[in-house]
């Protein structure tokens, strides 16, 4: 969500965010190392099929997105004997934007599992009507929001790498770029969870199993 935030960092600002965002995602995938070598020995239905699509494309995307920061960086791997020009940029931006989408049915994939570890934490009380209602609520409202911030911030055009003059105006507001973005990303990974449990309601084909 920072690094998306180029006009507010600036160039070597949003490389150092770049660089550290690489760096956890080097630590998430080593502590997951495991997962790859289930994923291949576990029995294959719908939920597990769509997860390992999901992984590859976020993959993919990654190393796009990677490869095309060190050719247009500008501060902190300048030094480096390649380079790229506005159509690498455009790449850069169009890769930003799609990993924000992808990471967020990421998580949503996960998100019974998420809830399963939060639930464990002291006070809070499990399996509560109440609760599970309020939750609900927020996540309907937030997803709301979201379908209205792609709108704000154009998630379309830069989905597709179309040219626009949309800019979010830094100097009038930070937070509500984060808000927006925040909602986007809370619309994706709803809507990936629920997919999700409608199908396995109404079908019974994506299993109960969580996700190692």
């Amino acid at each position: 969500m920072v690094a998306l935030a180029y006009d507010w960092l600036g160039n070597a600002m949003h490389e150092i965010v770049g660089t550290a965002m690489f760096a956890l995602l080097i630590a998430h995938n080593t502590f997951n190392r495991r997962w790859c070598a289930r994923a291949i020995k576990t029995r294959r239905n719908l939920r597990v099929s769509v997860d390992i699509v999901v992984i590859f494309f976020l993959a993919a995307t990654m190393i796009v997105l990677l490869m095309t920061s060190l050719m247009i960086s500008r501060s902190l791997f300048d030094f480096l004997p390649f380079s790229g020009g506005s159509s690498t940029r455009q790449i850069h931006g169009l890769a930003a934007y799609w990993a924000l989408v992808i990471v967020s049915i990421h998580v949503g994939m996960r998100w019974s599992m998420i809830m399963g570890v939060t639930s464990r934490i002291p006070g809070l009380v499990d399996g509560s009507a109440v609760r599970t209602a309020i939750l609900r609520t927020i996540g309907i409202a937030i997803a709301a929001y979201g379908i209205h911030s792609s709108f704000v911030l154009g998630l379309g055009s830069r989905l597709t790498a179309t040219i626009t003059v949309n800019f979010w105006d830094f100097s009038q507001t930070t937070l509500g770029f984060f808000v927006q973005i925040g909602s986007i990303i809370g619309l994706c990974a709803c809507a990936t969870h629920y997919t999700i449990k409608l199908l396995s309601i109404g079908t019974g084909v994506l299993g109960n199993r969580r996700p190692p």
